[in-house]
């Protein structure tokens, strides 16, 4: 009876132990809301921003909805190491899971994760719809970059270097060619539902789709951001075509934070929160946050 006894306090124990544990993490972190930015989220924890950047990683001051940050000093991450990658520096993933509860479905967890029920099987390697209470699932996987930003990324946020350049022509026919076919790659993808980091068919964000699209299009852009997009290798159209850039600031964050691929009639698809879909810049909406239409360095113009 005493041995039986011993082990129920070592079970009940272990329990405890594994509660507050998973407490003391989910207080260590927070998730990134509308209107958030890291100097607001520092000052909220009593923490600095050089502290906040640090434990996450952070090589900017580019933060994302929804996005989970680390706010203490604690080894209860789930960020996992990567080995060094081609440039001579590091990354790591950044996984974000999510407990089963009563009344849970995978189409439900997908929904409030704004990922797609396909998309969580794949990453937990689920080959039916049947989860249990309890059970511990993946729902996003991000890998980020322990890399100094590019230099090409400029921090001058008054746009004034980003906008300075302006093209007056029309892309050649070798351009037009890879916007038409850019523009028909996006068409296809109209209802895929937005998911933070995503930048393949399964989920995309406004970045990722602009990476998937023109990638498929075979002009080859590195994955980036709507701000490192807009400060990187593109330049100002003065009269934008079918198929070129437009940018928006203040979506959710204070800067660049949106952007989206013009198709001519003051309509532009993008992936927004609702999934990737056809919107009209005249709306208040978008007309009050239009920063500029642009142009990647790699699509060619005419002389």
């Amino acid at each position: 009876m005493k041995k039986l006894r011993k082990i129920r306090i070592l079970a009940l124990s272990t329990i405890a132990a594994s509660f507050f544990a998973i407490q003391t993490v989910e207080a260590s972190t927070y998730t990134v809301q509308k209107g958030d930015t890291l100097s607001k989220i520092a000052k909220e924890h009593k923490i600095s921003v050089v502290d906040l950047k640090k434990w996450n990683k952070l090589t900017a001051d580019i933060i994302y909805v929804d996005q989970k940050l680390q706010v203490a000093n604690t080894n209860g991450n789930t960020n996992l190491p990567n080995p060094p990658n081609s440039n001579g520096g590091s990354s790591t993933i950044q996984t974000t899971t999510h407990t089963v509860v009563k009344g849970d479905t995978l189409s439900k967890i997908a929904q409030n994760y704004k990922s797609t029920v396909n998309a969580i099987k794949e990453l937990n390697k689920l080959k039916t719809d049947a989860i249990f209470i309890g059970q511990k699932l993946i729902v996003s996987t991000q890998a980020t970059s322990n890399e100094p930003a590019p230099p090409i990324h400029n921090n001058d946020t008054s746009y004034e270097s980003a906008l300075k350049k302006v093209i007056t022509k029309n892309p050649t026919v070798a351009g037009q060619a890879t916007y038409a076919k850019t523009i028909e790659v996006a068409n296809k993808l109209v209802g895929t539902p937005y998911l933070f980091g995503g930048n393949t068919p399964s989920g995309l964000d406004c970045s990722g789709f602009i990476f998937y699209t023109f990638n498929q299009a075979g002009l080859k852009i590195a994955r980036d951001s709507s701000e490192g997009y807009f400060f990187g290798n593109t330049t100002k159209v003065a009269k934008p075509v079918a198929g070129d850039l437009v940018f928006f600031e203040k979506t959710y964050k204070d800067g660049i934070s949106h952007m989206g691929i013009y198709l001519g009639n003051n309509k532009f698809i993008h992936a927004g929160t609702d999934g990737v879909e056809i919107s009209d810049v005249t709306y208040q909406y978008w007309s009050s946050r239009l920063v500029a239409y642009k142009r990647f360095d790699g699509i060619p113009s005419t002389k």
